[in-house]
């Protein structure tokens, strides 16, 4: 089957636009419908190649598939410093509405279609956060996840840390404030290129990957892809979040994928077993 290419848009939403891919289902029958929530700050970019891969893979077996970039990430309007998790959880249910708008024209009653939230490292977290507040019921495919907003941010703060043990050698001063500091002082804080206020950085210290009600109409499926060396098994974390799931009524599959870590940096890594993994899960 020929390789379609995505439909590129800008989606108006509060306060601007944001950039989007849409991959139309491809064959005779539409299988569901997959909403992309990318991780934080620059993994969007290091992720970005094996996610439109895994979007395309998901079109060709028939599921309509949305990517979009929140507010102030890749190509989306907004600085990345204006930011807040509450605006990138209204940027979801917007990419969502319009999801169903476009997979609607491929299925004569859209809601029959499974939908499923496709969250790639702290993109589950917000996907779990989705589910807290809407009544649509859906599955749930996680890449990679962290298991809460503090997380998150602590791994981010301490590429700071490196830069400095990397420039041990050169003057510093030795009573700079540290950027967990500069936070709680209500300072903005630049890592990477990016800066983060204080009220994101009290948002993410408060988000947790805590189970969220199932819908009572319909199953619900998490599925849960970790990354990991040829036949190991999934970590005690991912074990542990998958039992705390099941008590809540959810039905879950952990799987440990061989594949490299290729949100750490830009890489041509090859995510083939992740991709075919995944597609196995869902189907």
């Amino acid at each position: 089957m020929t390789d379609r290419l995505p439909d590129a848009f800008f989606l108006p939403v509060r306060g601007g636009s944001l950039f989007c891919l849409y991959h139309a289902p491809q064959g005779p029958v539409t299988r569901g419908r997959v909403l992309h929530l990318h991780p934080f700050a620059e993994e969007l970019n290091t992720c970005r190649r094996i996610s439109a891969q895994f979007a395309r893979a998901l079109a060709a077996a028939g599921y309509a598939v949305l990517q979009f970039d929140m507010h102030g990430c890749g190509d989306s309007q907004g600085d990345f410093g204006e930011a807040t998790w509450q605006t990138w959880l209204h940027n979801a249910h917007d990419a969502l509405s319009e999801l169903n708008r476009r997979a609607g024209e491929h299925h004569d009653n859209m809601k029959q279609l499974p939908l499923w939230l496709w969250g790639v490292r702290s993109g589950a977290l917000l996907a779990a956060d989705m589910l807290r507040e809407s009544e649509t019921p859906c599955q749930m495919l996680w890449w990679q996840p962290v298991v809460s907003g503090q997380q998150v941010l602590q791994q981010w703060l301490r590429l700071d840390a490196a830069k400095e043990w990397l420039n041990k050698g050169k003057e510093r001063h030795e009573t700079a404030p540290t950027l967990s500091e500069q936070l709680k002082r209500g300072q903005n804080v630049h890592v990477g290129g990016y800066s983060i206020t204080p009220a994101l950085a009290k948002e993410l210290n408060d988000v947790q990957l805590t189970p969220a009600r199932p819908h009572p109409m319909v199953p619900n499926k998490l599925v849960c892809m970790e990354l990991a060396a040829s036949g190991a098994s999934p970590s005690p974390g991912i074990t542990k979040q998958m039992q705390l799931w099941e008590t809540r009524g959810w039905q879950t599959l952990a799987r440990s994928v061989t594949c490299p870590a290729f949100w750490q940096q830009f890489s041509d890594a090859d995510a083939s077993n992740l991709i075919e993994a995944s597609l196995a899960a869902l189907a």
